[in-house]
């Protein structure tokens, strides 16, 4: 049911013969005579530059019932469509954006904080981490004069979501609207329903202060910081909040008008950048990743926790990396099988709370993104016999002991249970995509189990390998879903064998293909790790491995390559002048996305000195 709901929502059509045309929304926030150098601050004068721009250049600010009637086919949508919203109810917006706005006609959706709103004029406004003085936003008078206007639509900002709460046991403040608050007095999360009541009666009541004052009732949630999910979606659409604004980035079609995405205008952006956003051209800003080992940063000693990640965050601020591929389980012997993990869940031992919290420090102290890194199907648990992936050995199933021992994507219950587990971690942590581990293969000879037998006996010989390497996608494809009820932008990854590249028969082996990766995945990691492939020619190898990517379709831009910087037979570290030619070799044969593992911080391995010359990019 919510999977059928996810998509009505995210994708609903009201017509499905809709045209498929496409406006541009920007987010504003405070704007000042002067500016006073906040980031999300700008100048009156820039502020008037803009909407000069607007008008010369033929882009049409448009009110969210213009964008309504183009999707019902009522009136056409112009062509540049733009949605002007102006957020947090800042008193500006009445003294200087109104008249503005009036100036120049351009309609506008304006999105009040009702809490702030109803405070008394001898009280302060908690802003972030800020208090500010009760004139520093709009009254309710104001805000009737703008709604009667027919220019302004009236948006709810929610009551009192516009704030962080506790996330976690070490107290990281995270976005009201979609954080499991934690209660340190007790040690526990707020349960599903707590949740879904506080939310609903956040914005029961916020819908219910602006009716009374515009008696008309409210019809968009804007989002506080961006952050939503399928579920808070579902609890503002039964309050009849059927358009969310979001901070998603790029451009939106009249199809997907109910969640709308929009950019994000600071005091940085000078006329130049103003107008690439609304002339969007998408792109994809190259990677550089480092994969970290949770069980380097985790120590029974909570103070030590805390020097390991404070080390961590240096050496990424250092280095210049962008992305985290982050462990959020626990692995002490190395097999690669998950016998713990570091969220909150129902069905595996918890070595620490620790997952949320270090994924969050990440992003908000040095803005890299951070990837989940998660096992497909190796997890230790006491599961039923006929869960687990089994191979025939002297005519007889066994459980397969290939590199991982792991749970059958044949049989149901094994797939449910895997699926709560990522539901659980979506549920309880903040991340920005999920890597899949490589422990997602089937060999040639592993469907020796009841529910892969049965499965096998519908598909023709020929056939298997195809219908495997689907499996294993769909399955992929299923655990992504559970992520995105939670966290819709997620971005998907999975490692992929350097064997199946270099050798495409190989597919037969692994259940994995490398086109079947680029098609289904955001980023293909593959592991372009010659010592671990004993190649006698590492550099050789390596260009053979990037020649043959990059013969796909999107294979360069949609593949990350994962150097080691271990040599795990020898256990020594690769030295330092062969890991930075690798590098260098990746470079010169155009490959766009490329990171490595493990990454040792404790002992500066891959030296960051090194890494800070090879891995930052240039991007505006």
């Amino acid at each position: 049911m919510k999977q059928v709901i996810f998509l009505l929502i995210l994708f609903i059509a009201q017509n499905t013969a809709a045209t498929d045309k496409s406006f541009m929304a920007l987010s504003y926030h405070d704007v000042q005579e002067e500016g006073n150098g906040e980031p999300l601050t700008i100048s009156k004068d820039r502020l008037i530059e803009q909407f000069s721009w607007l008008k010369k250049n033929n882009f049409h600010p448009v009110s969210l019932q213009t964008l309504i009637n183009a999707q019902l086919k009522k009136t056409p949508l112009p062509d540049n469509a733009v949605l002007l919203t102006f957020d947090d109810g800042h008193a500006n917006s009445y003294k200087i954006v109104f008249p503005l706005l009036k100036s120049f006609g351009f309609p506008a959706v304006f999105s009040i904080v009702t809490s702030w709103i109803d405070t008394g004029p001898r009280e302060s406004v908690k802003y972030g981490t800020d208090l500010r003085p009760r004139n520093d936003f709009l009254t309710w008078s104001q805000i009737e004069e703008m709604h009667v206007s027919g220019l302004i639509e009236i948006a709810t900002h929610s009551h009192d979501l516009h704030k962080g709460i506790p996330g976690n046991p070490q107290g990281s403040l995270q976005p009201a609207a979609t954080t499991r608050m934690y209660d340190n007095s007790k040690q526990h999360y707020e349960s599903d329903e707590v949740f879904a009541s506080r939310i609903t009666q956040d914005l029961e009541h916020s819908v219910k202060r602006i009716e009374q004052h515009l008696k008309l009732k409210p019809r968009i949630i804007n989002w506080p910081y961006g952050s939503y999910s399928v579920e808070t979606l579902q609890l503002a659409q039964l309050q009849g909040l059927s358009v969310s604004l979001t901070l998603d980035e790029g451009q939106n079609k009249l199809t997907e008008a109910l969640v709308i995405k929009r950019h994000l205008v600071g005091n940085a952006m000078d006329i130049d950048e103003f107008e690439a956003i609304l002339k969007f051209t998408p792109k994809r800003i190259p990677i550089r990743v480092a994969q970290i080992d949770m069980d380097y940063i985790h120590d029974p000693n909570s103070e030590q926790t805390l020097r390991n990640l404070n080390l961590l965050l240096d050496r990424v601020k250092t280095t210049g990396i962008n992305t985290v591929y982050l462990q959020a389980f626990s692995d002490p012997n190395g097999d690669g099988n998950a016998d713990a993990v570091y969220f909150p869940n129902r069905h595996m031992p918890l070595r620490a709370d620790l997952f949320n919290f270090v994924a969050w420090q990440l992003r908000k102290i040095t803005g890299v993104s951070v990837y989940a890194w998660m096992p497909v199907l190796s997890f230790v648990t006491a599961a039923p016999s006929d869960w687990w992936v089994y191979e025939m050995k002297n005519g007889q199933p066994v459980p397969s002991q290939n590199n991982y021992k792991r749970l059958s994507p044949f049989n149901n219950k094994a797939r449910q249970w895997i699926g709560d587990l990522y539901e659980d971690l979506a549920k309880h942590t903040e991340f920005s995509g999920i890597l899949f581990h490589d422990d997602a293969f089937l060999t040639d000879y592993e469907d020796a189990s009841p529910s892969a037998l049965s499965y096998k006996m519908s598909i023709p010989a020929n056939a298997i390998t195809d219908e495997k390497i689907k499996t294993l996608t769909t399955f992929t494809g299923f655990l992504a879903d559970k992520v995105r009820f939670f966290h819709p932008n997620i971005k998907t990854a999975r490692n992929l064998y350097a064997k199946v590249v270099m050798n495409p028969e190989s597919s037969e082996w692994f259940a994995q293909s490398l086109p079947n990766f680029l098609q289904n995945y955001d980023y293909t990691a593959v592991m372009a790790m010659p010592f671990m492939e004993n190649a006698e020619k590492p550099l050789d190898w390596l260009r053979v491995l990037v020649t043959k990517v990059s013969d796909q379709p999107q294979g360069l831009s949609k593949t990350v390559f994962e150097l080691q910087s271990v040599d795990w037979r020898t256990q020594e570290k690769i030295p330092e002048a062969l890991f930075s030619e690798q590098i260098t070799l990746l470079q010169r044969l155009q490959a766009v996305n490329y990171g490595y593992y493990p990454d040792d911080f404790h002992k500066d391995q891959p030296p960051a000195s090194m890494l800070k010359t090879l891995m930052p990019v240039k991007w505006r």
